[in-house]
């Protein structure tokens, strides 16, 4: 088997933004693209946390740092063939008075974080996806979310995440896909993916890791 990490956020983790519960299997993007990829030997492993920064404390939610629970996560997953990561948008939040260089500079520490971490531990180092966040809609400054990401301010930071995604995956030598190039989240709360958001998403991962794999044979 192949085995596939992907490590995020509520929209990784199934989070309904009309209903606040989880979206059930063969609604979620990762058990989307498991399906899709079953019979091609690889096993996708879920690890999404609602409200994870890249590696931030959060003073309100508490237990949200994505880079203290990386690798326990690593370890307890290992051996890896994939990471893929997708994470920044509750970076976004005002609490944190980052900017878009900021939230990138977080998910590209993370990058660096799984290749210390196999070097180290001499494991066979896996292939990264390093995913660039959805940006968020203008229908937030509406929305009950607003007052948490700081309506336009949030919106502005999503639509120059990508550029800096985009470089921090060049630097470190890993594959990169922009999700704000596939799809939208819903329009009930401009933050999460509805059930047609997550169907493209898995789409396109789908495709990204088939080739990741089939150049690693």
């Amino acid at each position: 088997m192949k085995n596939v990490l992907c490590y995020g956020d509520s929209n990784t983790h199934g989070y309904d933004g009309v209903t606040g519960n989880r979206f059930p299997w063969g609604v979620r993007w990762t058990s989307l693209v498991q399906e899709a990829l079953r019979e091609e030997g690889v096993r996708i492993i879920e690890e999404g946390q609602n409200g994870r920064t890249t590696v931030w404390d959060d003073p309100i939610e508490g237990m949200k740092n994505g880079l203290q629970y990386l690798i326990p996560c690593l370890e307890s997953h290992s051996p890896l063939d994939v990471v893929v990561l997708m994470l920044g948008t509750n970076d976004m939040k005002q609490r944190f008075s980052l900017t878009a260089a900021d939230v990138a500079a977080g998910a590209e520490k993370l990058v660096k974080t799984i290749k210390m971490y196999f070097r180290e531990d001499r494991e066979p180092m896996p292939e990264i996806l390093l995913i660039s966040p959805l940006k968020i809609r203008e229908e937030i400054i509406s929305h009950k979310f607003s007052p948490m990401f700081g309506g336009e301010r949030a919106v502005r930071i999503s639509n120059e995440l990508a550029g800096y995604y985009r470089e921090a995956a060049r630097q470190q030598g890993c594959a990169f896909l922009d999700a704000a190039t596939v799809t939208l989240p819903c329009a009930e709360d401009s933050v999460h993916l509805d059930p047609e958001g997550h169907r493209a998403l898995a789409g396109a991962v789908t495709e990204k890791l088939r080739e990741i794999l089939r150049e690693r044979k």
